[in-house]
């Protein structure tokens, strides 16, 4: 069994909590132990750099250090976190003196970091470290037939620079993940575009045209859901679904599935136990095409 320091960030302890189930049953079934942290704060979204660079590289400093005491590599789920964590331990490790200054704040707890482990989003750790042997193994129920919409939105891909030293595969992940189980990856313009979610507190009618777009896109295409890796995507596209359609005039019901949601339908996990109820928009269609 592999073991790996867990942070599922805000929104999977929130406005998300299936996908905290979804990822730990994914999980558990490929014998990985996910060992949350204790007490881990937030990374900050994007709006912690606004107010303070400092402020961005104490709290995401301190995440990588209780992951560093834990021993193990960090995985989260969440797009936003992956990038504030990698961002800021990529600075602390070049920074000699933002990490001293850090890491003297963090003395105080008994933590300092020192560089020592890998960030993995939970998309990486089931296409690299479980790999598509052993998830094709795992498969008990095909996708086949369902037409499945990657929706990566930005923070995963970008900005490039910081994703420099991944695995150009990366990019192409979620259409991978889905031939893999079965089910048909449907192309489409807005794939790796914003989903809108940093603007909803600023400009929501902005927001809205922008998720709007990119579910009009795929439905077009013929998607008959969207499957994104993260939260914050999610929370536009399927919460805010109901706005969508009023500032479209016109209905949509595309459901929207977290990455462990879609691999669990294949490993014959019942919709139960991955939260498919929790969802604002019904994937009942979508999951009557499986016979579920």
């Amino acid at each position: 069994m592999r073991r790996y320091a867990y942070f599922p960030g805000c929104s999977a302890k929130g406005a998300c909590r299936e996908l905290d189930l979804s990822t730990r049953a994914v999980a558990a079934a490929f014998g990985a132990e996910l060992v949350e942290l204790p007490n881990p704060g937030c990374t900050g979204a994007r709006q912690f750099r606004i107010v303070s660079e400092r402020l961005h590289l104490l709290a995401n400093g301190r995440i990588l250090a209780l992951a560093e005491r834990h021993g193990s590599d960090l995985v989260v789920v969440c797009d936003t976190c992956l990038l504030n964590l990698i961002e800021a331990g990529q600075r602390l490790e070049t920074d000699p003196r933002a990490r001293e200054s850090v890491n003297g704040t963090l003395a105080r707890e008994g933590l300092e970091f020192r560089g020592r482990v890998a960030v993995k989003h939970f998309l990486w750790v089931l296409m690299e470290d479980v790999g598509e042997e052993r998830l094709r193994a795992k498969i008990v129920r095909s996708l086949r037939g369902l037409r499945v919409a990657p929706f990566y939105g930005c923070h995963i891909l970008r900005p490039s620079a910081v994703h420099a030293d991944g695995p150009p595969a990366r990019a192409t992940y979620l259409e991978r993940l889905c031939q893999l189980l079965g089910a048909e990856a449907v192309a489409y313009e807005g794939a790796d575009k914003c989903c809108g979610f940093h603007v909803l507190a600023t400009t929501e009618r902005t927001a809205l045209r922008m998720s709007g777009g990119h579910l009009s896109e795929a439905q077009a295409a013929g998607a008959q859901c969207v499957v994104t890796p993260c939260p914050l995507c999610h929370t536009v596209l399927d919460a805010f679904q109901p706005e969508i359609e009023r500032s479209l005039e016109r209905p949509l019901g595309v459901p929207v599935l977290h990455v462990a949601q879609l691999v669990g339908l294949a490993l014959g996990l019942p919709p139960r136990a991955l939260g498919l109820s929790r969802h604002v928009v019904d994937a009942g269609t979508m999951l009557g095409r499986l016979a579920l």
